[in-house]
């Protein structure tokens, strides 16, 4: 089971909700949840759930964070194949930027040796931030440094359904090379995000998805 944390703050929701939509109808089955919900477990009842889960054949789990709650006690243990995240830092309300670096550290000390991280390419306060990072890195967002953006301000080709740039090749979780692409994203939830729709792309194309393929 892949073990997914989509970190942010309200855009967590929507995203969550975003990659629910596109892999409804794909092979894939999710289960969405709050982490809060584990916060008031030990270590043993938050590990008979996640046993649970593959028993039931999740193929995929996807925790919402809280960037502010990321050193809660169970993550001394969770760990996350790919993480999301959201927002950019100057969108983090209640935090200096000294304390969101060291929380976005701390979440990516969460990540798993061969984890992948999803991130926000405008976020220009993470940019020194990412040398020092061994993971592999997807990047989204509205500048030609972002792996994944919309060609234009007028993709917004109606108002659900956001046209897609993957601008160069990108690698899924098994190691499969994705070119080059334009791929449409029909969305249903009201007042969507363009970034949304894009952190929710990115993740389906990491898992292997082809947004051509499928009804989304």
């Amino acid at each position: 089971m892949l073990i997914t944390g989509i970190i942010g703050q309200d855009d967590k929701e929507k995203t969550a909700g975003l990659i629910s939509s596109i892999l409804q109808n794909s092979e894939k089955r999710i289960s969405i949840l709050d982490s809060k919900n584990l916060s008031s477990l030990n270590v043993k009842q938050v590990k008979s759930y996640l046993a649970e889960l593959e028993k039931n054949n999740i193929d995929i789990l996807i925790l919402k964070v809280d960037l502010s709650d990321i050193k809660s006690e169970i993550y001394d243990f969770l760990r996350f194949d790919i993480i999301v995240f959201t927002d950019k830092a100057d969108e983090i309300s209640g935090h200096d930027n000294q304390l969101h670096m060291e929380l976005m550290r701390k979440a990516f000390s969460l990540l798993n040796e061969k984890g992948i991280a999803i991130v926000n390419a405008d976020d220009n306060n993470l940019s020194q931030f990412f040398q020092g990072i061994k993971h592999y890195i997807v990047t989204y967002g509205f500048n030609l440094k972002a792996s994944i953006t919309t060609s234009s301000i007028g993709d917004l080709v109606t108002k659900d359904n956001i046209l897609c740039c993957l601008q160069r090749r990108i690698y899924t979780k098994n190691g499969t090379v994705i070119e080059p692409q334009e791929f449409k994203v029909k969305t249903d939830i009201e007042g969507v995000d363009p970034n949304n729709v894009l952190a929710a792309a990115t993740f389906a194309l990491i898992n292997g998805i082809d947004l051509n393929e499928i009804k989304n």
